[in-house]
């Protein structure tokens, strides 16, 4: 009986030494994740070291919704971006002449088309237009007018720069609206 006795008593210091150390470990888990997120609030509070000293009004300021031609800009811009990074990887590790010239005139092909995109985006604006996108592809271009709709004459006007700058048919054009 005896031995049963201090068995039980061995399993239950055991448990309890257990329970304790479970404990131990989640408060140290507890206070090293406590820990963290101070860290971040405080890396956050850093960055915006700008104190106010005056007393902030109640004042709403309307948040407005993303600009429809500013973003794809920027989501143009970044694809191009990645797409020239990795033709000049193209060219510095090309094995044969040909692919790197291949390369080379993909990045001036690319390059050409940007500076005529840009020109003829300018020149539909100067014609009245609040902004406006242009897309070449290879056998066609498309435009987007910052308008709520555009006349016949407006389409031929818009038409007719992007034939002059991008060389291609009235057919070969789309232009539509974009409030």
């Amino acid at each position: 009986m005896r031995i049963f006795s201090v068995l039980s008593i061995n399993k239950i210091g055991k448990l309890a030494a257990f329970i304790v150390a479970a404990g131990i470990l989640s408060l140290l888990i507890s206070g090293a994740w406590n820990y963290a997120q101070d860290m971040r609030t405080a890396r956050a509070d850093r960055s915006n070291a700008m104190q106010v000293t005056k007393a902030v009004s109640e004042q709403v300021v309307p948040v407005m919704a993303p600009d429809f031609f500013v973003e794809y800009r920027l989501e143009r811009d970044k694809i191009r971006s990645e797409r020239s990074d990795l033709l000049r990887e193209i060219i510095k590790d090309a094995k044969t002449e040909d692919s790197k010239q291949e390369a080379q005139a993909t990045i001036l092909k690319m390059t050409l088309e940007k500076q005529r995109e840009a020109e003829m985006e300018n020149l539909i604006k100067s014609k009245g237009f609040g902004d406006a996108l242009v897309f070449i592809r290879d056998n066609s271009v498309s435009a987007v007018v910052k308008t709520t709709a555009l006349s016949r004459e407006e389409v031929i006007q818009v038409a007719e720069v992007i034939c002059r700058i991008a060389g291609v048919k009235p057919e070969d054009v789309t232009v539509s609206a974009k409030p």
